[in-house]
């Protein structure tokens, strides 16, 4: 996707992230990518990618005004940055390293012994996420999905509340 969007691999700006955003049931990617350039402009792009045709189908982007246009105040970028590394999106780990956190467990008598019971709720369906962020010397990359729906089971499991917290932030600044 990244060489279609002519874009590197790797993140160049000292502060960027990029989410891409996979539905399992669909055939289409959505890139959000938000950066401070070399000119100390950030910038906002959204890019939806179909996997079948391998080619970018709808591109959004967003530039922050410095000044109000008319009624209009503009949006703080350095504030919604600051409210993403709020969400700890440096030090987050993926998914799959929690895995262990994603479970009931409980001691049950059985049989005459006394045992283990563990349940795992599991998603068929829905969403995946793939974070990559660089804050000056700070890099980081996770994956996660559904995270809505794991934290409806496990509401205490701090990962779950950081990816959810980092969606919430990039929905309400940029419906993604």
């Amino acid at each position: 996707m990244n060489k279609v969007l002519e874009i590197s691999d790797s993140i160049e700006n000292q502060k960027e992230i990029r989410i891409y955003k996979d539905y399992s049931i669909g055939n289409r990617i959505i890139l959000f990518r938000m950066f401070n350039d070399e000119a100390n402009e950030w910038i906002v792009q959204k890019f939806w990618y179909q996997k079948d045709f391998k080619s970018v189908t709808k591109i959004d982007e967003f530039r922050f005004p410095k000044e109000a246009i008319g009624k209009l105040k503009p949006k703080n970028a350095h504030l919604i940055w600051l409210n993403l590394l709020l969400c700890n999106v440096e030090y987050l780990t993926s998914q799959t390293n929690i895995d262990y956190k994603l479970k009931d467990a409980k001691i049950v008598f059985e049989d005459g012994e006394f045992g283990i019971s563990k349940n795992k709720k599991h998603a068929i369906d829905g969403e995946s996420y793939r974070v990559f962020i660089k804050n000056e010397t700070i890099k980081n990359e996770f994956s996660f999905d559904n995270p809505s729906f794991y934290l409806k089971y496990y509401p205490t499991v701090d990962e779950l509340i950081s990816y959810n917290e980092l969606l919430s932030v990039i929905k309400k600044d940029f419906d993604f």
